[in-house]
């Protein structure tokens, strides 16, 4: 064999074992969920004709489940998301998402000794905290709802993440965390949230209208 396909071989083994190296990286155990790349309150399948139906129009995604909060001025740096956690939206979800949110909700009673029938009265969220910035602070119980005049606040606000207590994110970090509201918030209203100079505005009702359309064609038998 020529010195010259002996280099050959060497430099060939040498990039695919690099590119394997890459494609093996472990995801962190703070990684937010799949991101489509539309964000939380924009168009989706649902509003937008030209984006790609692949799934089924009566399964929805997480981006569907959620609206987002992006910071400005005193909150730059901090993405906030919130994700529906009632029964009703999440059946209509993906399975493995389906799977996980179902899976949180059921946890709370053992994890955090409350009985399972108060925790069914309230109303649960989950909520996700996202650094850009080195380092940003957050404090959880600013999360606020309003809806029709009201202000509500959050009973409780659960760990999911261990770095959540800390209140601050890193860099592309994200952290988790169950918000429990008072019973009787009406899903179907439209619910504004807020978090310092942050709102959701009118997001809500995105969510609202995704979840009465894909339990329309599901209850239809439509794809």
């Amino acid at each position: 064999m020529t010195r010259e396909l002996i280099l050959t071989l060497i430099a060939v083994v040498g990039l695919a074992s690099c590119a394997t190296a890459q494609e093996e990286v472990p995801p962190t155990d703070d990684a937010q969920p799949p991101a489509d790349s539309v964000s939380a309150g924009e168009a989706t399948s649902e509003d937008d004709p030209h984006v790609s139906r692949t799934r089924s129009a009566s399964t929805l995604s997480w981006e569907e489940l959620s609206v987002r909060l992006v910071g400005r001025e005193t909150t730059q740096g901090l993405q906030i998301d919130v994700t529906t956690l009632d029964d009703d939206a999440i059946a209509l979800a993906a399975p493995d998402i389906y799977a996980h949110l179902t899976d949180l909700k059921q946890r709370i009673p053992a994890a955090h000794d409350f009985r399972a029938e108060d925790v069914e009265e309230m109303t649960p969220l989950l909520v996700a905290f996202t650094g850009f910035e080195k380092e940003i602070s957050f404090e959880p119980t600013r999360l606020i709802i309003r809806s029709e005049g009201s202000t509500f606040y959050p009973l409780h606000v659960l760990p999911v993440s261990p770095k959540f207590d800390r209140r601050l994110v890193g860099l592309y970090e994200t952290v988790y965390g169950i918000y429990l509201f008072e019973p009787g918030i009406d899903f179907f209203a439209n619910l504004e949230f807020q978090y310092a100079d942050l709102s959701s505005g009118g997001s809500w009702l995105r969510i609202v209208k995704r979840v009465q359309r894909a339990k329309a064609r599901r209850e239809a038998g439509s794809p």
